[in-house]
């Protein structure tokens, strides 16, 4: 399963880039292995609200239930993201990402804190 992710060079500029979750199963049911996590939270961020940049509290795996979010990496690129789309943050130094809350309802988002980058790997 391919995610959007959020990464940092060396210069600390972050950069969207795609991840991938590998899956196994048959075909009526796939699934990830078990990943552990350190901890989860969720938060509702009203239309308007918007973050300058920051960087990620840890490596963020990120579930958006409702709303619309814009994301802003340090190169200027920006992606929406919409209810029932996940990312994962791993700008955890550097410049970060900046959010902003669009549209005309809520957004309601599930941040869930991983110890290390797990089974994720970067598609080329």
């Amino acid at each position: 399963m391919k995610f959007a992710n959020i990464d940092v060079d060396a210069q600390g500029h972050s950069f969207f880039q795609t991840v991938d979750l590998p899956q196994t199963g048959r075909p009526q049911r796939i699934s990830s292995k078990n990943q552990n996590v350190l901890w989860w939270k969720m938060a509702v961020a009203q239309p308007g609200h918007e973050t300058d940049f920051v960087k990620a509290e840890g490596l963020l795996f990120v579930a958006l239930f409702s709303g619309q979010i814009n994301i802003t990496v340090s190169n200027g690129e920006t992606r929406q993201f919409v209810r029932g789309d996940m990312l994962t943050l791993w700008d955890t130094t550097g410049q970060g990402h900046r959010i902003k809350a669009v549209g005309l309802e809520p957004a309601q988002i599930l941040y869930v804190c991983l110890p290390d980058k797990g089974t994720f790997a970067t598609v080329v």
